[in-house]
């Protein structure tokens, strides 16, 4: 899919794809999508099942999602 925007318009037109995304989802798939992980922290959470993710890990342990 493609989108051409002016850039003047950019920031409003990601804006109201954001809000038509999240409109369609629940409430918990919308905190784990704005999730953030400090991959300099001694360990992290994962965004995907929640499990341990030691540091320099390159993959959650528990489901093996790439976060590296």
């Amino acid at each position: 899919m493609w989108l051409a925007v002016a850039s003047c318009d950019a920031r409003a037109c990601v804006e109201v794809l954001q809000r038509d995304w999240a409109d369609g989802q629940d409430a918990e798939a919308v905190a784990a999508a704005a999730a953030a992980i400090d991959l300099d922290a001694d360990e992290a959470n994962c965004p995907a099942c929640g499990g341990t993710i030691p540091s320099g890990s390159e993959r959650c342990p528990e489901c093996r999602l790439r976060i590296a």
